[in-house]
């Protein structure tokens, strides 16, 4: 969740060619040396600014070309001259990097393709991520005054703590989990993008089943401990929290969520209220 390690760019050059050029060989536009140097430069800057919105993405040297580089998104789509960069593309990463478990199909545009058309086949500007975050996040980029932004998972340096942080409790017969993103020791941007991701994907909402799910997988083992003793059954729950941090990051939404069922007394006291077979999520 969040981050993901960024592909290799591959040749830039021949992949402009190839979404402006039909299939028999005439030219969807015919870039100028000036206009292709001026993509490169883009690139560049893209790089240097860590993904961020940047007046310079969009130089003047490009107005004309704008409209056909933004058209060449349909060319990384199935069918495209460039579908073999979606592909790749979605391959790179098992679970949606916005929420933590959504299966990849779609390729969002950190910075909006509306807006910024030069980089719409740049691949470090396509993110894999599943429909309902994409959907979710739509035309958002950093630096518009309505809002913070999302953080880039292949650019953003997120500090070495736990800031995704869970409480759980057991009210009206059914377990009850609120994430939301701890401030402390967070750079104050950095914590509001962070909590806004969160807002804005309704990752509180969209998380309901997936604990459902994921506790039920967990039931069998927990409810072993609990033979054990209220301690077992919270060790139980911290190391398995430390062991999914290693192959997920320490912020995962499990990761979350394990700690705050250690930490609730009424959960390792008495799992079976908790996960019994018709316990449920609250709506």
């Amino acid at each position: 969740m969040w981050k993901l390690a960024p592909e290799a760019l591959g040749d830039l050059d021949a992949s402009l060619t190839r979404a402006l050029t039909y299939a028999n060989g005439a030219p969807v536009y015919a870039l100028s040396p000036a206009e292709r140097g001026a993509v490169h430069a883009v690139y560049r800057l893209y790089e240097a600014t860590l993904g961020q919105s940047h007046p310079d993405l969009r130089p003047g040297v490009l107005d004309a070309a704008r409209p056909a580089l933004h058209t060449a998104y349909n060319e990384v789509q199935i069918g495209g001259r460039l579908v073999d960069l979606r592909l790749r593309l979605l391959a790179s990463a098992d679970a949606c990097p916005y929420c933590g478990f959504g299966e990849p199909r779609d390729l969002d545009h950190y910075l909006p393709r509306g807006v910024y058309g030069e980089l719409a086949i740049y691949p470090h500007n396509l993110i894999p991520s599943c429909s309902p975050c994409n959907n979710a996040k739509r035309a958002v980029a950093p630096g518009d005054a309505a809002a913070p932004g999302f953080i880039h998972p292949y650019f953003q340096a997120l500090p070495d703590q736990d800031f995704l942080t869970a409480t759980a409790s057991f009210a009206d017969g059914a377990l009850q989990v609120h994430y939301q993103v701890d401030p402390v020791g967070l750079a104050p941007p950095l914590a509001a993008k962070l909590q806004y991701q969160v807002d804005r994907l309704k990752l509180n909402e969209r998380y309901r089943q997936r604990i459902n799910t994921y506790l039920s997988e967990q039931r069998v083992a927990i409810l072993g401990m609990a033979r054990l003793g209220e301690a077992a059954v919270r060790d139980f729950l911290l190391a398995s929290a430390g062991s999914l941090a290693q192959d997920r990051g320490r912020n995962d939404w499990r990761v979350a969520l394990l700690r705050a069922l250690a930490a609730d007394a009424d959960f390792t006291r008495r799992p079976d209220l908790y996960l019994g077979p018709v316990r449920q999520l609250g709506a």
